[in-house]
C-alpha cells in the first residue's frame, strides 16, 4: 500500500508543481496573513489541487494543510496527509528558486511515506519509512566522512554552537523544508528552528532527513508526533546523526 501512496504523493507534487510554474515569475495575486505571512493565488490553486487529487484517491483519509481549513475530523482517521503547498512563498514571488512543495503521510502519529519536491529545477526527494531517502531515485545517504560544519540557527543560540566547533547562521532565508534536504544531502550539518513549527513545515522533510540517517527532534530532544489536536511541534533541531548531541548539548549552555 505504502507503494501505492508513494505514486500518489509523487505524481500529486509534481503536477502540483506545473501549476506552481505558471504563477512563478509572474506577478501572482498576494495577500498578508494576520501572522504576517505571505499567500499567494499559486498556494491556493497549488493546494487545491493536491487536496482535491489525494482525497479523491484516498476519501477515508484525513487532511491537514497549511491554506486548508483544518477541522477535528482529522483526529479520527489513522491516516493523515500533512501538506505544505508552497514552502518557501516569499522567495517564490519574488521569483527566486529556493521553494518546494512537500507532502507527507502519517499512520497512527508516524510518518511513513513523504515527497519533497522543488520544481524550479525539477529536483524530487522521497522517502519511505524503513526504505531509505532519495534524490531523483538515487538513494540519499549521508557521508559522516564528508563533514560540514555549517548550522543554521536563531541569533540566541549561535554563540553557543559556534563555540562547539560549527559555523553558525542566522537569519537564513531557506526555507524549513529544504534545510532538512540541504542537510541530508551533506551541504548543512545541522538545522534548528525555536518556537511552535506547524506540522506542515516539518512532516516532508523529517522522513527524508531521518531516513537518510540524520536525526531530527524537537528543542528539548524528544521525539515528534503527528495529527495532535494542535498540528505543531515545540522547535525543531534537525541534523546529520554525529552531530546532533552536539549541537542539542550546546544549545542547553546558550
Amino acid at each position: 500500500m505504502l507503494d501505492a501512496d508513494l505514486q500518489l504523493l509523487q505524481s500529486a507534487l509534481r503536477a502540483a508543481g506545473r501549476i506552481a510554474l505558471k504563477f512563478h515569475g509572474n506577478d501572482p495575486k498576494n495577500w498578508k496573513k494576520p501572522d504576517g505571512s505571505i499567500l499567494t493565488e499559486a498556494d491556493l490553486a497549488v493546494d487545491e489541487y493536491l487536496k482535491q487529487s489525494i482525497m479523491m484517491a484516498r476519501p477515508a483519509d484525513g487532511w491537514l494543510s497549511e491554506e486548508s481549513l483544518d477541522t477535528p475530523e482529522r483526529l479520527s482517521k489513522s491516516r493523515l496527509w500533512i501538506v505544505d503547498p508552497i514552502d518557501g512563498t516569499r522567495d517564490f514571488l519574488a521569483g527566486g528558486s529556493d521553494w518546494a512543495i512537500g507532502g507527507a503521510l502519517a499512520v497512527d502519529g508516524r510518518l511513513v511515506v513523504s515527497v519533497l519536491y522543488r520544481p524550479f529545477d525539477d529536483v524530487l526527494f522521497h522517502a519511505v519509512v524503513d526504505e531509505g531517502a532519495y534524490r531523483n531515485d538515487v538513494p540519499l545517504l549521508i557521508d559522516s566522512r564528508v563533514p560540514n560544519s555549517r548550522v543554521i540557527c536563531p541569533r540566541k543560540y549561535a554563540g553557543s554552537i559556534g563555540e562547539a566547533g560549527f559555523t553558525t547562521q542566522s537569519g537564513s532565508s531557506l526555507p524549513l523544508l529544504l534545510r532538512f534536504s540541504a542537510i541530508a544531502e551533506g551541504k548543512l550539518a545541522g538545522a534548528v528552528s525555536s518556537g511552535p513549527k506547524k506540522d506542515w513545515d516539518i512532516a516532508a522533510g523529517h522522513l527524508i532527513l531521518s531516513e537518510a540517517g540524520g536525526i531530527v527532534t524537537h528543542e528539548q530532544g524528544g521525539g515528534m508526533v503527528y495529527n495532535k489536536p494542535e498540528p505543531w511541534q515545540p522547535g525543531v533541531v534537525a541534523a546529520q546523526a554525529q552531530w546532533h548531541h552536539v549541537i542539542l548539548n550546546a544549545m542547553e549552555t546558550a
